[in-house]
């Protein structure tokens, strides 16, 4: 079920909020199993089959960490531990593509239905091994309970956040009682943040996105206005609806007592791609930081390597989106704009510092950074190459105005994707009113549970069953 779903706010939410609460009450114990089957309920909901990859995943991994947590452990069955992990998802993720490659008749015949959410509970469990190696968690802390609850908690489950052990494992003994009434309002006005954002805002910009795109995939020719348009429209709908489905997961948590991170910090007021990436899917910026860039080296042995590092890690990040050479451009070209940058850093600003304190650089770099990420969104959304390089090429390189033959509504289309563009970069975002709802100032609270009530009103009508969340796609 979706979160933008009236089977999910009416029925299974509540229940889960109210079971979960009346439980605890009497067996914290118990109250947590709960959790975990309510978790999955919520998965098999989805595809009963999925249940099956998912759950054989789960208690693989819960006894390869236990014996990773023994004393001399051998090394080997940590590389095996993770080398299963990776090929369980290169089976379903990326044989078929592969095969393809070699013949579409092959990898037709090997096509799989890729289990929801594999890539995120695959990544958080990867991440705890790798901690279990690492000596970060302790033996007496790797019990049944709190691990399978922590990979299969339903608010991440299916899209991330990407938990890590450090988020949740506290709060399962007893954390989560601490200010529970704030928490419940607090996550009801996020909650209704998150709903707005995917069913009147992302919901409506697919509308101008999707035809653009066809055209462009079909290898018609698009006009600049089109292109632009479709471009930006697109780097919103996604901003909004995983945002939209971030909130939503953050706000299920809150509402039964748990804090997990929030994955969105305004990205679309960032001035370098840098900032970008700091503000974006933060919990797989994370994830990429901590188990691949740092193993990979890091910053550790000079300018030269370092770059290499950020290329090969946003380029595996842009890889493990999808099976497809869009995702590896789309990942190539932010790994190069963050070199590009970091030796824009490290050797122009640092001969000339003042360049990194002008504030008239800023509104140029503010359009270069938007251009790279714009650029970028063309080749992660096109299903073909010929259809990106269609757009980009009416973006940036051959310019082609022509309103007249432009999008059937153009005035609106416009309309929607610059109030979408204007919330997006300069109203508080919902971390911020999270803080706001969260402080001891009552008149703060107030103004937000009134506006996060209008809003709620407002997308709870107009929920349909017909719009899934972008992200499941990954």
């Amino acid at each position: 079920m979706s979160f933008a779903s009236y089977i999910y706010i009416l029925a299974f939410l509540p229940a889960t909020c109210l079971g979960f609460w009346l439980i605890q009450r009497r067996r914290l114990d118990l109250a947590l199993w709960y959790l975990t089957v309510a978790s999955g309920v919520f998965y098999v909901y989805w595809n009963p089959r999925d249940l099956l990859i998912a759950g054989v995943s789960v208690i693989a991994n819960y006894f390869a960490a236990k014996f990773l947590l023994q004393q001399k452990c051998p090394a080997w069955l940590f590389i095996a531990a993770i080398a299963g992990n990776l090929l369980a998802l290169g089976y379903y993720k990326y044989l078929a593509f592969l095969l393809g490659l070699v013949s579409p008749e092959l990898g037709a015949a090997h096509s799989v239905s890729l289990p929801l959410g594999i890539s995120f509970f695959t990544f958080t469990q990867i991440a705890y091994l790798a901690d279990c190696w690492a000596g970060k968690i302790k033996p007496e802390q790797h019990v049944p309970r709190d691990y399978f609850l922590f990979v299969s908690f339903f608010p991440h489950l299916i899209a991330g956040p990407i938990l890590h052990h450090s988020d949740v494992f506290w709060q399962f003994h007893g954390g989560f009682r601490t200010d529970r009434k704030i928490k419940i309002a607090t996550g009801i006005i996020v909650f209704s943040i998150g709903l707005f954002k995917k069913v009147m805002i992302a919901d409506n910009l697919s509308l101008i996105v999707k035809p653009v795109f066809l055209l462009a995939d079909g290898g018609m020719t698009v006009t600049s206005d089109q292109a632009w348009i479709g471009a930006v429209a697109y780097a919103l709908q996604l901003y909004f609806d995983f945002s939209g489905y971030s909130d939503m997961a953050v706000a299920s948590a809150l509402l039964i007592g748990f804090h997990i991170p929030f994955n969105f910090y305004s990205p679309y007021r960032a001035t370098s791609i840098i900032e970008f990436w700091r503000r974006w899917h933060i919990t797989l910026s994370r994830f990429l930081r901590d188990y691949l860039y740092i193993p990979l080296g890091g910053n550790r042995k000079g300018h030269g390597r370092r770059y290499l590092n950020i290329f090969i890690t946003m380029l595996l990040g842009g890889i493990w989106h999808g099976a497809g050479v869009n995702f590896a451009i789309w990942g190539a070209l932010h790994g190069f704009f963050i070199v590009v940058n970091h030796l824009w850093r490290d050797y122009v600003v640092a001969a000339i510092p003042i360049l990194g304190r002008s504030k008239f650089l800023l509104p140029p770099a503010y359009i270069l950074t938007m251009a790279c990420v714009l650029l970028g969104w063309i080749f992660f959304r096109s299903e073909t190459l010929t259809g990106a390089v269609i757009l980009a090429e009416r973006m940036f390189w051959i310019p082609s105005m022509s309103f007249a033959d432009g999008l059937p509504v153009t005035l609106q289309a416009f309309s929607l994707t610059l109030g979408a563009g204007l919330i997006a970069t300069t109203l508080p975002n919902s971390q911020q009113i999270h803080d706001w709802s969260s402080s001891e100032a009552v008149h703060e609270r107030w103004i937000a549970g009134m506006a996060a009530g209008a809003l709620f009103a407002i997308a709870f009508v107009s929920i349909s069953p017909d719009s899934p969340f972008l992200y499941f796609q990954f």
